[in-house]
């Protein structure tokens, strides 16, 4: 029965595929990308493993962490549709035993290009020079057990979430966690970037440290073995063992909590609270006439700060990653493109898909006979009553922490523009390619590349608009060229965002078909 859920898995996946040419197209291109980056990889952890300095075997450590925690990370922090056959909603209806289910679906997500790429990186040990035969075979165990152990854990972590977001409480450890990990994911390298170059002592023992993290030691097996530490080689093969076994169990107990109803949401509370009048509105909002716009505004809102705990995730996590990105660039392009970049960043998750968290609500929306571009302007303002503080915020901070308050301003305008882009581009994102976040309908790789391609869209014409700026300042102050700008890209936005409403209100049928579940 567990060969038989690996094979619906991967039916289900190259059914997908088949759906279209773009499915196509994405499942081709997503494995050849995926064993070309495997190879690439593999030749690097090899290089690094043939050289003599303790420095390659630490460069591979770091390596092998590095694709351990995205493996993790992924399922907590991904802005894009993903298989969500491993959710506990979806194999409650499979007649199987939790050990088949966690079978089943650890070797069909074996049968990956993420999969394969890790795989042929972590054997590429194999092909370095100056080792014996026995090093060889144990880089190729360490190597597959080390992919076992992130598609276990990753798949563990994705089912852990998918039950912590059942309870409200578990919410909010969720949001928490998970903003915590995308800030850690920038802090981290800039704190152990100077034990890397400490002295030779304090980077023996941060070597000796990794060495005994799961992924460290799926890493250091190999060479670990060379040196004739062949008790030291096995210690590091059980650690390995020990956390599949571990992941294995904890994505168990998540699948058996849920099947059992153990949940905040399958339990009621005995206690109840007085009952007092819930606006519909909030305060932000009152001065905007009623209608649909300031219906659809309101709803937004609360998805965001009050029902859809991804929604609240993306709220949270967007600001760090805005900030990221800005902070990356101020010191080598300057303010005013620092902030446009971080941005873009920042409104991406909650911009190219305004429809994402309506769910069947769609369908309500539709029959009411309402105008939908009137609920897509409602949307878009929601989301700006956010996001352009947000963007005023990281301007200001990120001026003075960086020395340039000169230069806020400038850098302004450069951050509004750029936030006016974002909005012409996910007025056209979100009537093109709507869906529902928390269960998407359809191919979900394609419209995994529609997200990501609609994401570059936004990108690109920062980086376009940068591009004329710079050149236009030769002749003209670069205020007057950032005014421009701006106003140009507040039609842009305006157009953009008649033109999808327009576009919704012939096609409603398109928005429907994108929420309904075939």
């Amino acid at each position: 029965m567990a060969l038989v859920l690996a094979r619906l898995r991967l039916a289900i996946q190259i059914g997908g595929a088949r759906a279209s040419a773009l499915g196509i197209a994405t499942f081709a291109l997503g494995w050849a990308l995926g064993i070309l980056a495997g190879l690439c990889g593999g030749a690097l952890v090899a290089a690094l493993d043939s050289g003599v300095e303790a420095f390659g075997d630490l460069l591979v450590l770091l390596l092998f962490v590095a694709l351990f925690v995205g493996w993790v990370v992924l399922p907590i922090t991904t802005p894009l549709p993903i298989a969500n056959i491993i959710d506990p909603t979806v194999l409650e209806q499979y007649p199987l035993s939790r050990t088949q289910q966690v079978s089943g679906l650890l070797l069909g997500g074996l049968f990956s290009p993420m999969a394969a790429a890790t795989f042929l990186t972590a054997i590429g040990g194999v092909a370095q020079i100056h080792v014996d035969l026995p090093s060889r075979l144990a880089a190729v165990a360490a190597g597959l057990l080390f992919t076992v152990m992130c598609v276990a854990t990753s798949y563990a972590v994705r089912a852990l979430f998918a039950e912590a977001l059942s309870a409200r409480r578990g919410r909010d450890v969720a949001v928490i966690l998970s903003s915590l990990v995308v800030v850690s994911i920038y802090v981290l390298p800039h704190v152990f970037a100077p034990i890397l170059g400490a002295a030779e002592d304090a980077g023996a023992i941060f070597l000796t440290v990794l060495t005994w993290t799961p992924p460290g030691a799926a890493a250091a097996v190999g060479y670990v073995l060379d040196t004739g530490d062949l008790p030291g080689a096995l210690a590091r093969f059980g650690v390995v063992i020990v956390t599949i076994a571990l992941a294995l169990v904890l994505w168990g107990v998540a699948l058996r909590r849920h099947v059992k109803g153990h949940t905040a949401r399958a339990v009621a509370s005995p206690r109840r609270r007085s009952a007092r009048v819930l606006s519909l509105v909030p305060p932000v909002l009152r001065p905007f006439s009623a209608g649909a716009a300031l219906g659809a505004a309101s709803q937004q809102l609360r998805y965001y700060f009050f029902r859809a705990p991804r929604a609240a995730q993306f709220l949270i996590v967007g600001p760090a990653v805005g900030v990221m990105f800005a902070a990356a660039q101020v010191h080598t392009t300057g303010l005013p493109f620092a902030v446009a970049i971080g941005t873009v960043a920042m409104g991406s998750g909650v911009l190219l898909n305004l429809f994402a968290w309506d769910g069947r609500g769609v369908e309500l929306t539709v029959q009411t006979g309402a105008s939908l571009a009137s609920v897509l302007r409602g949307k878009m303002l929601a989301v700006s009553l956010f996001l352009v503080p947000a963007a005023a915020a990281l301007t200001i901070g990120l001026g003075i922490a960086s020395g340039t308050a000169d230069q806020v301003p400038t850098a302004l305008i450069s951050a509004l523009a750029a936030l006016a882009l974002s909005f012409a581009v996910g007025a056209v994102s979100s009537s093109r390619n709507p869906y529902d976040q928390e269960t998407p309908q359809g191919d979900r790789s394609t419209l995994a590349v529609r997200a990501l391609g609609a994401s570059g869209a936004a990108i690109g014409l920062v980086l376009l608009a940068g591009w004329l700026s710079s050149l236009a300042q030769a002749f003209l102050p670069v205020q007057a060229v950032l005014v421009a700008a701006l106003v140009v890209a507040v039609v842009a936005a305006v157009v953009s965002t008649r033109v999808s409403g327009r576009y919704l209100d012939r096609h409603p049928d398109r928005l429907l078909a994108a929420f309904t579940p075939r």
